[in-house]
């Protein structure tokens, strides 16, 4: 339980009081935040709207005047707000904050390549050899660009799949092991090919600046 440091009334842990409308200064999770069910899919409208409402609701300008326990916890729940709009609002950092809250977090480092890309990545790598070692860039460039719209699209084809499979897990119950596992093995393959799509567009930077 905690104390209203508007009202001093005395609730759980959540964004706003629940009395007066005062910012609590809570920890909670994202979706608590926002006064949702934990479901993997949204509608980012209603997220949207929500979080303007209530950053206008919890916003330090107008608590300003009021005590400085007021004041910090408006601040820190201005902050936490933010951060979870910008968590929720995105398919693939939802994921990855859902694996957070399962106690089972993406790795920041994907070094294994996914077997599932493993023929996309070699021959990229390969494309991205002969380009470097290329006296005329020309033609190498030519297969490298064709690559680069290959892992775009594929890119865009996961992250649709990603989505779609968000519905089945809620209906099933996303909090399984099977659906954890499932989620992360996605979210691997999507951060591998997001690394392999900057490495690639590294490279056509690099040849498009005159040295």
């Amino acid at each position: 339980m905690m104390q209203c440091p508007s009202c001093g009334r005395r609730q759980g842990p959540r964004l706003i009081c629940e009395n007066c409308s005062a910012p609590l200064g809570a920890e909670v999770d994202g979706f608590a935040a926002f006064s949702l069910p934990r479901k993997l899919v949204l509608d980012t409208s209603t997220l949207e709207r929500v979080y303007h409402e209530r950053s206008r609701q919890i916003h330090p300008d107008r608590f300003a005047q009021g005590s400085a326990r007021l004041r910090d916890a408006s601040l820190r729940s201005t902050a936490l707000l933010t951060r979870s709009y910008r968590t929720l609002r995105d398919p693939i950092a939802r994921g990855r904050y859902w694996l957070e809250l399962h106690g089972s977090p993406l790795g920041e480092r994907n070094n294994q390549v996914p077997p599932a890309l493993a023929e996309l990545v070699f021959e990229t790598q390969e494309h991205l050899a002969e380009l470097r070692g290329a006296s005329d860039p020309g033609a190498a460039r030519e297969s490298i660009e064709s690559a680069y719209a290959d892992i775009d699209a594929r890119l865009r084809a996961l992250v649709a799949e990603l989505e779609a499979r968000y519905a089945v897990w809620d209906a099933a119950g996303g909090e399984t092991s099977d659906a954890l596992a499932e989620l992360k093995r996605r979210l691997s393959e999507i951060a591998y090919l997001n690394t392999l799509r900057d490495d690639v567009d590294e490279t056509l930077d690099a040849l498009r600046t005159p040295s």
